[in-house]
Protein backbone atom coordinates (compact mmCIF):
# COMPACT_ATOMS: atom_id res chain seq x y z
CA UNK A 1 0.00 0.00 0.00
CA UNK A 2 2.84 2.41 0.80
CA UNK A 3 4.53 1.55 -2.48
CA UNK A 4 1.28 2.21 -4.37
CA UNK A 5 0.92 5.62 -2.68
CA UNK A 6 4.52 6.48 -3.61
CA UNK A 7 3.89 5.53 -7.24
CA UNK A 8 0.77 7.69 -7.33
CA UNK A 9 2.67 10.67 -5.90
CA UNK A 10 5.40 10.24 -8.51
CA UNK A 11 2.76 10.05 -11.25
CA UNK A 12 1.11 13.24 -9.96
CA UNK A 13 4.47 15.02 -9.86
CA UNK A 14 5.19 13.93 -13.42
CA UNK A 15 1.76 15.12 -14.54
CA UNK A 16 2.33 18.49 -12.86
CA UNK A 17 5.70 18.87 -14.60
CA UNK A 18 4.09 17.98 -17.93
CA UNK A 19 1.40 20.65 -17.43
CA UNK A 20 4.09 23.18 -16.49
CA UNK A 21 5.97 22.33 -19.68
CA UNK A 22 2.84 22.76 -21.79
CA UNK A 23 2.12 26.13 -20.18
CA UNK A 24 5.69 27.22 -20.78
CA UNK A 25 5.61 26.16 -24.43
CA UNK A 26 2.25 27.88 -24.84
CA UNK A 27 3.69 31.23 -23.78
CA UNK A 28 2.26 31.51 -20.27
CA UNK A 29 5.69 32.47 -18.87
CA UNK A 30 6.18 35.46 -21.20
CA UNK A 31 7.74 38.45 -19.38
CA UNK A 32 5.20 40.84 -20.89
CA UNK A 33 2.47 39.43 -18.64
CA UNK A 34 3.94 41.16 -15.60
CA UNK A 35 5.44 39.79 -12.43
CA UNK A 36 2.13 38.59 -10.98
CA UNK A 37 1.46 36.27 -13.91
CA UNK A 38 4.25 33.71 -13.26
CA UNK A 39 3.47 33.74 -9.54
CA UNK A 40 -0.18 32.92 -10.23
CA UNK A 41 0.83 30.11 -12.59
CA UNK A 42 3.12 28.66 -9.91
CA UNK A 43 0.23 28.88 -7.44
CA UNK A 44 -1.92 26.97 -9.94
CA UNK A 45 0.65 24.19 -10.27
CA UNK A 46 1.98 23.69 -6.72
CA UNK A 47 -1.19 22.13 -5.19
CA UNK A 48 -1.66 19.60 -8.02
CA UNK A 49 0.56 16.80 -6.61
CA UNK A 50 -1.73 16.71 -3.52
CA UNK A 51 -5.04 16.60 -5.39
CA UNK A 52 -5.71 12.96 -4.44
CA UNK A 53 -5.30 13.59 -0.71
CA UNK A 54 -7.07 16.96 -0.55
CA UNK A 55 -9.32 17.20 -3.63
CA UNK A 56 -11.54 19.93 -2.20
CA UNK A 57 -8.79 22.23 -0.98
CA UNK A 58 -6.71 21.74 -4.13
CA UNK A 59 -9.68 22.55 -6.36
CA UNK A 60 -10.50 25.69 -4.36
CA UNK A 61 -6.89 27.01 -4.46
CA UNK A 62 -6.29 26.14 -8.12
CA UNK A 63 -9.66 27.58 -9.17
CA UNK A 64 -9.09 30.85 -7.31
CA UNK A 65 -5.57 31.35 -8.73
CA UNK A 66 -6.73 30.34 -12.22
CA UNK A 67 -9.56 32.89 -12.20
CA UNK A 68 -7.14 35.55 -10.92
CA UNK A 69 -4.70 34.64 -13.71
CA UNK A 70 -7.41 34.80 -16.40
CA UNK A 71 -8.68 38.16 -15.17
CA UNK A 72 -5.26 39.82 -14.84
CA UNK A 73 -3.80 38.67 -18.18
CA UNK A 74 -4.83 37.88 -21.72
CA UNK A 75 -6.67 34.60 -21.13
CA UNK A 76 -6.22 31.51 -23.29
CA UNK A 77 -7.85 28.09 -23.07
CA UNK A 78 -4.52 26.52 -22.15
CA UNK A 79 -4.34 28.64 -19.00
CA UNK A 80 -7.06 26.70 -17.19
CA UNK A 81 -5.50 23.28 -17.86
CA UNK A 82 -4.44 22.92 -14.14
CA UNK A 83 -8.01 23.43 -12.94
CA UNK A 84 -9.19 20.67 -15.30
CA UNK A 85 -6.95 18.22 -13.46
CA UNK A 86 -8.38 19.40 -10.15
CA UNK A 87 -11.94 19.00 -11.51
CA UNK A 88 -11.08 15.49 -12.69
CA UNK A 89 -9.95 14.55 -9.16
CA UNK A 90 -12.72 16.36 -7.25
CA UNK A 91 -15.24 13.43 -7.49
CA UNK A 92 -12.88 11.51 -5.16
CA UNK A 93 -14.05 13.71 -2.30
CA UNK A 94 -16.66 12.08 -0.01
CA UNK A 95 -18.38 15.45 0.52
CA UNK A 96 -21.20 16.48 -1.85
CA UNK A 97 -20.24 20.12 -1.21
CA UNK A 98 -16.98 19.47 -3.08
CA UNK A 99 -18.25 17.01 -5.69
CA UNK A 100 -21.13 19.16 -6.91
CA UNK A 101 -21.29 22.68 -5.52
CA UNK A 102 -17.59 23.55 -5.60
CA UNK A 103 -17.18 22.00 -9.05
CA UNK A 104 -20.21 23.91 -10.31
CA UNK A 105 -18.99 27.19 -8.84
CA UNK A 106 -15.55 26.63 -10.38
CA UNK A 107 -17.05 26.01 -13.82
CA UNK A 108 -19.22 29.13 -13.60
CA UNK A 109 -16.30 31.32 -12.42
CA UNK A 110 -13.98 30.12 -15.21
CA UNK A 111 -16.67 30.69 -17.84
CA UNK A 112 -17.32 34.20 -16.56
CA UNK A 113 -13.58 34.99 -16.53
CA UNK A 114 -13.28 33.97 -20.20
CA UNK A 115 -16.21 36.08 -21.43
CA UNK A 116 -14.41 39.49 -21.73
CA UNK A 117 -11.68 38.09 -23.96
CA UNK A 118 -13.43 35.23 -25.84
CA UNK A 119 -17.09 36.12 -25.77
CA UNK A 120 -20.05 34.10 -24.56
CA UNK A 121 -19.77 31.13 -26.97
CA UNK A 122 -16.00 30.72 -27.35
CA UNK A 123 -15.42 31.83 -23.80
CA UNK A 124 -18.17 30.87 -21.36
CA UNK A 125 -19.83 27.96 -23.19
CA UNK A 126 -16.64 26.33 -24.43
CA UNK A 127 -14.97 26.65 -21.03
CA UNK A 128 -18.03 25.26 -19.26
CA UNK A 129 -18.24 22.33 -21.69
CA UNK A 130 -14.57 21.44 -21.21
CA UNK A 131 -14.91 21.67 -17.40
CA UNK A 132 -18.03 19.47 -17.42
CA UNK A 133 -16.26 16.88 -19.57
CA UNK A 134 -13.30 16.83 -17.16
CA UNK A 135 -15.68 16.45 -14.21
CA UNK A 136 -17.66 13.67 -15.90
CA UNK A 137 -14.45 11.80 -16.68
CA UNK A 138 -13.59 12.01 -12.98
CA UNK A 139 -17.05 10.75 -12.02
CA UNK A 140 -16.72 7.83 -14.42
CA UNK A 141 -13.28 7.01 -13.09
CA UNK A 142 -14.60 6.96 -9.51
CA UNK A 143 -17.40 4.62 -10.60
CA UNK A 144 -14.86 2.25 -12.11
CA UNK A 145 -12.71 2.46 -8.97
CA UNK A 146 -15.74 1.62 -6.81
CA UNK A 147 -16.66 -1.29 -9.08
CA UNK A 148 -13.11 -2.66 -8.94
CA UNK A 149 -13.09 -2.35 -5.15
CA UNK A 150 -16.44 -4.15 -4.92
CA UNK A 151 -15.19 -6.85 -7.28
CA UNK A 152 -12.04 -7.30 -5.20
CA UNK A 153 -14.12 -7.47 -2.01
CA UNK A 154 -16.45 -10.08 -3.55
CA UNK A 155 -13.48 -12.10 -4.75
CA UNK A 156 -12.00 -12.00 -1.25
CA UNK A 157 -15.32 -13.03 0.30
CA UNK A 158 -15.67 -15.92 -2.15
CA UNK A 159 -12.13 -17.02 -1.43
CA UNK A 160 -12.75 -16.91 2.32
CA UNK A 161 -16.01 -18.81 1.89
CA UNK A 162 -14.21 -21.41 -0.20
CA UNK A 163 -11.51 -21.77 2.45
CA UNK A 164 -14.17 -22.04 5.16
CA UNK A 165 -15.96 -24.76 3.17
CA UNK A 166 -12.71 -26.67 2.73
CA UNK A 167 -11.99 -26.32 6.45
CA UNK A 168 -15.46 -27.62 7.33
CA UNK A 169 -15.00 -30.56 4.98
CA UNK A 170 -11.63 -31.43 6.53
CA UNK A 171 -13.13 -31.17 10.02
CA UNK A 172 -16.04 -33.40 9.01
CA UNK A 173 -13.69 -36.00 7.52
CA UNK A 174 -11.54 -36.02 10.63
CA UNK A 175 -14.56 -36.37 12.90
CA UNK A 176 -15.92 -39.21 10.80
CA UNK A 177 -12.62 -41.01 10.24
CA UNK A 178 -11.23 -40.66 13.78
CA UNK A 179 -13.63 -39.75 16.56
CA UNK A 180 -16.73 -41.48 15.21
CA UNK A 181 -14.79 -44.63 14.31
CA UNK A 182 -12.93 -44.75 17.63
CA UNK A 183 -16.13 -44.17 19.61
CA UNK A 184 -17.85 -46.97 17.68
CA UNK A 185 -15.01 -49.37 18.48
CA UNK A 186 -15.18 -48.43 22.17
CA UNK A 187 -18.94 -49.02 22.24
CA UNK A 188 -18.62 -52.41 20.57
CA UNK A 189 -15.93 -53.47 23.04
CA UNK A 190 -17.95 -52.20 26.02
CA UNK A 191 -21.06 -54.02 24.83
CA UNK A 192 -19.07 -57.24 24.39
CA UNK A 193 -17.61 -56.83 27.88
CA UNK A 194 -21.06 -56.33 29.36
CA UNK A 195 -22.42 -59.36 27.53
CA UNK A 196 -19.70 -61.92 28.28
CA UNK A 197 -17.69 -60.43 31.15
CA UNK A 198 -17.94 -61.62 34.73
CA UNK A 199 -18.93 -58.29 36.22
CA UNK A 200 -20.13 -57.24 39.60
CA UNK A 201 -23.17 -55.01 39.90
CA UNK A 202 -20.94 -51.97 40.44
CA UNK A 203 -18.84 -52.84 37.40
CA UNK A 204 -21.97 -53.36 35.33
CA UNK A 205 -23.21 -49.92 36.33
CA UNK A 206 -19.88 -48.42 35.27
CA UNK A 207 -20.06 -50.17 31.91
CA UNK A 208 -23.64 -48.96 31.47
CA UNK A 209 -22.54 -45.41 32.22
CA UNK A 210 -19.69 -45.77 29.71
CA UNK A 211 -22.08 -47.10 27.06
CA UNK A 212 -24.52 -44.25 27.69
CA UNK A 213 -21.80 -41.65 27.44
CA UNK A 214 -20.36 -43.28 24.32
CA UNK A 215 -23.74 -43.43 22.54
CA UNK A 216 -24.37 -39.81 23.49
CA UNK A 217 -20.96 -38.80 22.15
CA UNK A 218 -21.51 -40.72 18.92
CA UNK A 219 -24.89 -39.03 18.49
CA UNK A 220 -23.32 -35.60 19.01
CA UNK A 221 -20.59 -36.40 16.47
CA UNK A 222 -23.21 -37.37 13.88
CA UNK A 223 -25.23 -34.22 14.65
CA UNK A 224 -22.08 -32.13 14.26
CA UNK A 225 -21.35 -33.75 10.91
CA UNK A 226 -24.86 -32.88 9.71
CA UNK A 227 -24.40 -29.31 10.91
CA UNK A 228 -21.08 -28.99 9.09
CA UNK A 229 -22.76 -30.13 5.88
CA UNK A 230 -25.64 -27.69 6.47
CA UNK A 231 -28.26 -30.44 6.71
CA UNK A 232 -29.76 -29.13 9.96
CA UNK A 233 -29.64 -26.33 12.47
CA UNK A 234 -27.11 -26.54 15.33
CA UNK A 235 -28.36 -28.83 18.07
CA UNK A 236 -28.98 -27.44 21.52
CA UNK A 237 -26.21 -27.99 24.04
CA UNK A 238 -26.89 -30.65 26.69
CA UNK A 239 -28.40 -29.35 29.91
CA UNK A 240 -25.97 -28.66 32.75
CA UNK A 241 -27.81 -31.05 35.09
CA UNK A 242 -27.42 -33.90 32.56
CA UNK A 243 -23.71 -33.19 32.14
CA UNK A 244 -23.13 -33.15 35.90
CA UNK A 245 -25.14 -36.36 36.36
CA UNK A 246 -22.99 -38.04 33.73
CA UNK A 247 -19.79 -36.84 35.40
CA UNK A 248 -20.99 -37.96 38.82
CA UNK A 249 -21.73 -41.40 37.45
CA UNK A 250 -18.10 -41.51 36.29
CA UNK A 251 -16.81 -40.74 39.80
CA UNK A 252 -16.93 -36.95 40.26
CA UNK A 253 -18.05 -35.87 43.73
CA UNK A 254 -19.96 -32.59 43.92
CA UNK A 255 -19.87 -30.86 47.30
CA UNK A 256 -22.54 -28.40 46.13
CA UNK A 257 -24.92 -28.57 43.21
CA UNK A 258 -25.08 -25.23 41.36
CA UNK A 259 -28.46 -23.54 41.14
CA UNK A 260 -28.85 -22.46 37.52
CA UNK A 261 -32.06 -20.63 38.36
CA UNK A 262 -30.04 -18.15 40.44
CA UNK A 263 -28.43 -16.84 37.23
CA UNK A 264 -30.09 -14.32 34.88
CA UNK A 265 -31.48 -15.99 31.78
CA UNK A 266 -29.14 -14.29 29.22
CA UNK A 267 -25.97 -15.50 30.97
CA UNK A 268 -27.25 -18.93 31.98
CA UNK A 269 -26.02 -20.87 28.88
CA UNK A 270 -22.51 -19.43 29.09
CA UNK A 271 -22.34 -20.00 32.84
CA UNK A 272 -23.41 -23.60 32.28
CA UNK A 273 -20.60 -24.06 29.78
CA UNK A 274 -18.07 -22.71 32.28
CA UNK A 275 -19.23 -25.08 35.02
CA UNK A 276 -19.43 -28.09 32.68
CA UNK A 277 -15.96 -27.46 31.24
CA UNK A 278 -14.35 -26.96 34.66
CA UNK A 279 -16.04 -30.10 36.03
CA UNK A 280 -15.02 -32.16 33.01
CA UNK A 281 -11.41 -30.99 33.33
CA UNK A 282 -11.40 -31.83 37.03
CA UNK A 283 -12.53 -35.41 36.38
CA UNK A 284 -10.21 -35.88 33.41
CA UNK A 285 -7.09 -34.58 35.13
CA UNK A 286 -7.68 -35.79 38.69
CA UNK A 287 -9.67 -38.99 38.12
CA UNK A 288 -12.63 -40.58 39.97
CA UNK A 289 -13.14 -39.46 43.53
CA UNK A 290 -12.28 -35.82 42.80
CA UNK A 291 -14.29 -33.45 44.96
CA UNK A 292 -15.61 -30.33 43.31
CA UNK A 293 -17.17 -27.22 44.79
CA UNK A 294 -19.23 -24.80 42.71
CA UNK A 295 -20.13 -21.33 43.93
CA UNK A 296 -22.40 -18.98 41.98
CA UNK A 297 -22.92 -15.37 43.09
CA UNK A 298 -24.68 -12.50 41.31
CA UNK A 299 -23.69 -9.07 42.67
CA UNK A 300 -23.02 -5.63 41.25
CA UNK A 301 -24.36 -6.40 37.77
CA UNK A 302 -22.14 -9.44 37.21
CA UNK A 303 -22.20 -13.16 37.86
CA UNK A 304 -19.13 -14.68 39.51
CA UNK A 305 -18.69 -18.44 39.12
CA UNK A 306 -16.01 -20.27 41.11
CA UNK A 307 -15.32 -23.95 40.45
CA UNK A 308 -12.66 -25.42 42.77
CA UNK A 309 -11.40 -29.01 42.86
CA UNK A 310 -9.73 -30.61 45.89
CA UNK A 311 -6.84 -32.95 45.08
CA UNK A 312 -3.67 -34.13 46.72
CA UNK A 313 -1.42 -33.76 43.69
CA UNK A 314 -1.23 -30.90 41.18
CA UNK A 315 -3.01 -31.55 37.86
CA UNK A 316 -0.98 -32.84 34.95
CA UNK A 317 -1.13 -30.87 31.70
CA UNK A 318 -3.35 -28.17 33.20
CA UNK A 319 -0.76 -25.87 34.73
CA UNK A 320 -1.84 -22.86 32.71
CA UNK A 321 -5.47 -23.57 31.93
CA UNK A 322 -4.52 -23.37 28.25
CA UNK A 323 -6.74 -26.18 26.91
CA UNK A 324 -9.04 -25.51 23.97
CA UNK A 325 -12.18 -25.45 26.11
CA UNK A 326 -10.93 -22.86 28.59
CA UNK A 327 -9.30 -20.82 25.82
CA UNK A 328 -12.55 -20.72 23.86
CA UNK A 329 -14.52 -19.72 26.97
CA UNK A 330 -11.97 -17.04 27.85
CA UNK A 331 -12.40 -15.52 24.36
CA UNK A 332 -16.20 -15.61 24.64
CA UNK A 333 -16.13 -13.92 28.02
CA UNK A 334 -13.69 -11.27 26.82
CA UNK A 335 -16.09 -10.39 23.96
CA UNK A 336 -18.81 -9.77 26.55
CA UNK A 337 -16.56 -7.77 28.85
CA UNK A 338 -15.99 -10.63 31.29
CA UNK A 339 -12.96 -12.68 32.28
CA UNK A 340 -11.85 -16.19 33.11
CA UNK A 341 -8.86 -17.22 35.20
CA UNK A 342 -7.66 -20.72 36.00
CA UNK A 343 -4.79 -21.86 38.19
CA UNK A 344 -3.67 -23.84 41.20
CA UNK A 345 -4.93 -23.01 44.67
CA UNK A 346 -4.21 -24.49 48.07
CA UNK A 347 -5.07 -28.16 47.79
CA UNK A 348 -6.39 -28.14 44.25
CA UNK A 349 -7.30 -26.19 41.15
CA UNK A 350 -9.68 -23.28 40.65
CA UNK A 351 -11.53 -21.76 37.71
CA UNK A 352 -13.10 -18.32 38.24
CA UNK A 353 -15.34 -16.72 35.61
CA UNK A 354 -16.90 -13.25 35.73
CA UNK A 355 -19.83 -12.63 33.38
CA UNK A 356 -21.45 -9.19 33.08
CA UNK A 357 -25.22 -9.40 33.51
CA UNK A 358 -27.46 -7.22 31.32
CA UNK A 359 -29.46 -4.64 33.19
CA UNK A 360 -32.93 -5.80 34.06
CA UNK A 361 -35.63 -3.23 33.16
CA UNK A 362 -37.30 -1.82 36.23
CA UNK A 363 -40.85 -2.90 36.77
CA UNK A 364 -43.41 -0.33 35.75
CA UNK A 365 -44.96 1.52 38.64
CA UNK A 366 -48.74 1.16 38.66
Amino acid sequence: MRRLADRRLLADLATTLLVALLLALGGTWQPGHGGAGPLLVVAQLLPLPFRRRFPGWVLAVVAATTVAHLVTSAPRNLDYLPVLLALYTAPMSPRPLVRFWLCGATTAALGAAMVPAKGFVDGALLTAAICVVAWLLGVERQRHVAERAEFAAQRTRHRLEHLATERRDRTARRLHDTLARTTTVMLVQAEALRAVGDLTDADRRRVDAMLSAGRDALGQVRATLRELHGDEEPAAEPALADVLDQLRSAGLVLDTVPDAAALPGPVRPLAGRVIAEAATNALRHHGPGTRLGVDVAVTGGQARITVASKVRTPPVGETAGAGYGLTSLRAQLAERGGSLTAGPVAGGWSVVAVIPCPATPAAATP
